[in-house]
């Protein structure tokens, strides 16, 4: 009995086609969409509310999650494309952090202490313990705790002219070495702007000029000694906080003043100034 031949298989070479088809028809889909996004077309706003709705959800699905041996990459971010700026440096974490309120309060009044010494070193010398009798120098800086730190009080008739927001060039020095101490502490800090209750002789109001002188300390800093620009921030109060009482010239002349304050975080975040 002759035996059956089996038919030889028949190899399939176009294969590639199903891949193809699907390829067209995701294509035809595509153009289908944009065409109904096309302005003037049919139900334009319940397509658009449509397929907002579903590319929403597909670009804001969640990605799985990364394990923390499998990543690569830089293990700190770098300057990137403003690496020639001053003050918008990304720098690593150089400040002690507080577990706890009582550890906080240790470091608040070590680092005061500690701004408080390089203050009477760098701006007043030897003439910080002035000779009996004499007057010795003019005191440019008072620092103070707060209650979300502390703060350096800069008497505004030794930078800055009357009715004026530049300030003195023979100052420019002094306010350089306050930043470079600054600098070391790293903390984010407020710079504010007091006036006395006076009308302005310029041409500014005591808002404006509150406002522009601490916003001039605020840029010097930055620009002079680096300081990084997201951990700086201005504020204007022009006389609604004094200080003294602006019945007299003296009492006038403390609330004219600068005021840096130095913010401390507290169980990571940071504290709001009262």
């Amino acid at each position: 009995m002759a035996v059956k031949e089996k038919c030889p298989e028949f190899e399939n070479h176009e294969r590639w086609l199903v891949s193809y088809a699907d390829m067209v028809t995701m294509l035809f889909a595509l153009f289908v969409v944009l065409y109904a996004l096309k302005p003037g077309g049919a139900t334009p706003t319940e397509v658009n509310k449509v397929v907002a709705a579903s590319l929403a959800d597909a670009l804001n699905m969640p990605l799985p999650e990364i394990p923390i041996d499998r990543k690569v990459g830089p293990t700190a971010q770098g300057m990137g494309i403003f690496d020639n700026f001053s003050g918008d440096q990304i720098r690593e974490p150089l400040t002690q952090k507080f577990p706890s309120g009582s550890h906080r309060a240790k470091v608040i009044e070590m680092e005061m202490n500690r701004v408080r010494l390089l203050v009477e070193e760098r701006l007043y010398g030897q003439n910080k313990y002035p000779e009996k009798g004499d007057k010795g120098q003019e005191r440019l800086v008072n620092i103070e705790k707060t209650s979300t730190g502390f703060k350096l009080q800069l008497a505004a008739r030794h930078f800055f002219a009357s009715g004026e927001y530049q300030m003195r060039r023979e100052a420019l020095k002094e306010m350089e070495e306050v930043g470079q101490i600054l600098m070391e502490l790293g903390r984010p800090i407020v710079v504010e702007g007091h006036t006395d209750n006076l009308p302005s002789s310029g041409q500014y109001s005591n808002w404006e000029l509150s406002a522009l002188r601490a916003a001039s300390v605020a840029k010097y800093l930055i620009k002079t000694t680096g300081y990084p620009a997201t951990k700086v921030a201005v504020a204007g109060y022009a006389d609604l906080r004094p200080v003294a009482q602006n019945t007299s010239e003296a009492g006038r002349a403390m609330n004219r003043r600068i005021e840096i304050h130095i913010n401390y975080e507290q169980d990571g975040a940071a504290s709001e100034r009262q």
